[in-house]
């Protein structure tokens, strides 16, 4: 370590001697070196995390700006992918059995074309931001990468004196989304007294009153992200990289003021963690994932609980049992409900399916799921007896195609420089292709609505991608009009089909009774 940091000091003395040639050097010759460290711990993911907390993003960051004022815009993108969701990216790569073929050398910054090419009708939009301006880099099917910097944010263009930087703004862009009246919303969070607070800020927002905070940060957010690059978005769907609070942005919601359209009902929207993530998952082999098969699960009962230290009372949900009855009715499965929902039957099932839908109390911090405990015994059950959480989900193996997490906060967790933490990004490194969340709650009725015209979409064949856009585009055209009833499902990682055929259903069917899952 004291190496690296003699190799960074030096780095930084030669750039204020405006000797840019061998500032490079030293600090190729200082990521190598961090790079070394973090070859000593690989295997130890919270330590990895913890090193790029504390040391590894700043010279990484320095080596991009310096590669984008050489005008190496390429090179610039590779330096930004070696520290963005590296841990995410080894661990699915040790799931898939494939390499992860990311190096500091820069011999070997080469093939990220090749990712893109293998998607289609898209544009991938990467982003990443420092204190007072972003980098963003606009990658077409074609081989094409065209790079923008924004303007130099001024203090004055900020929201108060609590927000001195863009961090600020993203960190902010979600307020008021999500959270609404008890009335119109049956609460899915874990978290009575977080939700109870929130419920009551933002009941006008529920209205579409939001406030000129709120309109401002949204303002800005499209005018840094989207107006940059708007030119270069041709393609019918968007596939964001986002950089650490970039997550919380609600891009579906950005708007062009001049066109009077949400980003969302011009594009499709789909976010992954890194290009790396998206190719490790282009590349696992072809057999791994399962073809038939579903698991749905809704409102397990709970009842009272040991959870955080007191005893609670987690209430039924009867909303999440009446969705997973609908979704259980469109996939041709019997779900998993109240008692029967426990957590060893969903962790038993949860690697022979290749759709799992789970509607059901969330976690705020983490979005990690409870369940229903077995009670063989009078005793108070324990968080360990049913919450769902993100060590059990990458214990298994999981084989979806497609995970559904329709709980609130499901799309949350700790934002770190290597991503959101979070039960989301579990699954995506258990061997999830691609995961449905929930950044925040959305109305019952809303919620019901949505998912059924997803599924409607999505068991006819058409994309996930494709099927949460016209579940999106319904629910603004049917009595849904305001960004909070329908902004918070995202899509992460892959665009997935699966075949709901007859002869698909049949299998599914057949499989499902096999399992035995919900059938008793």
């Amino acid at each position: 370590m004291l190496e690296f940091k003699s190799l960074l000091s030096i780095t930084l003395l030669k750039i204020s001697q405006s000797e840019v040639v061998e500032a490079k050097e030293f600090l190729l010759q200082c990521i190598a070196k961090y790079e070394q460290i973090r070859t000593f711990l690989k295997g130890n993911s919270e330590f990895e995390i913890s090193l790029l907390e504390v040391h590894g993003t700043f010279p990484y960051h320095l080596l991009t700006d310096l590669l984008c004022y050489i005008e190496k815009f390429r090179e610039a993108l590779y330096v930004e992918e070696l520290a963005r969701a590296r841990v995410l990216a080894e661990v699915m790569a040790d799931k898939y059995s494939v390499e992860s073929h990311i190096s500091a050398d820069p011999q070997s910054w080469f093939g990220i074309e090749n990712i893109v090419r293998r998607e289609s009708d898209c544009v991938f939009l990467y982003i990443s931001y420092r204190e007072r301006h972003l980098l963003l880099w606009v990658l077409k099917t074609n081989g094409d990468t065209c790079f923008r910097k924004t303007d130099k944010v001024e203090p004055d263009t900020l929201i108060d004196e609590q927000v001195c930087d863009v961090e600020g703004i993203f960190k902010k862009s979600a307020a008021g989304f999500g959270v609404l009246p008890k009335e119109n919303c049956e609460d899915r969070s874990l978290d009575d007294n977080v939700t109870t607070s929130l419920h009551k800020e933002s009941r006008a927002n529920l209205q579409g009153e939001q406030t000129k905070d709120t309109e401002r940060i949204h303002k800005l957010c499209y005018k840094w992200i989207v107006a940059p690059v708007a030119d270069l978005l041709t393609e019918p769907e968007i596939i964001i990289v986002p950089d650490r609070f970039l997550y919380r942005v609600p891009f579906a919601a950005l708007r062009d003021e001049s066109a009077g359209k949400y980003l969302s009902e011009k594009y499709r929207i789909r976010i992954v963690p890194s290009l790396t993530t998206l190719r490790i998952i282009q590349e696992c082999p072809a057999d791994y994932h399962s073809l038939t098969d579903a698991l749905v699960v809704g409102d397990p009962t709970v009842g009272e609980v040991q959870y955080n230290g007191d005893l609670t009372e987690i209430t039924p949900l009867p909303c999440a049992r009446k969705e997973a009855e609908m979704v259980g009715r469109l996939l041709g499965v019997q779900p998993l409900l109240g008692s029967r929902a426990t957590k060893q039957a969903v962790l038993q099932a949860i690697p022979s399916v290749s759709l799992i839908h789970l509607a059901a109390h969330g976690n705020p911090k983490r979005g990690e799921i409870a369940l229903s405990p077995q009670r063989t015994t009078n005793h108070t059950p324990q968080e360990e007896d049913y919450l769902l959480t993100m060590s059990e989900i990458q214990g298994v193996q999981v084989r979806a195609k497609l995970v559904v997490l329709s709980c609130c906060h499901s799309g949350r967790g700790l934002v770190k420089k290597e991503g959101v933490l979070g039960i989301a990004r579990a699954f995506l490194a258990s061997g999830a292709r691609s995961v449905l969340v929930a950044s925040w709650a959305i109305e019952d009725e809303a919620t019901e609505q949505l998912m059924n015209h997803f599924y409607e979409h999505f068991v006819r064949g058409e994309s996930a991608s494709e099927s949460l856009h016209q579940a999106v585009q319904w629910l603004r055209s049917n009595g849904f009009p305001e960004p909070s009833q329908w902004v918070p499902f995202v899509l992460l990682g892959d665009n997935v089909t699966l075949d709901f055929t007859k002869k698909g259903k049949e299998e599914l069917k057949e499989d499902n009774n096999e399992s035995k899952i919900g059938a008793e």
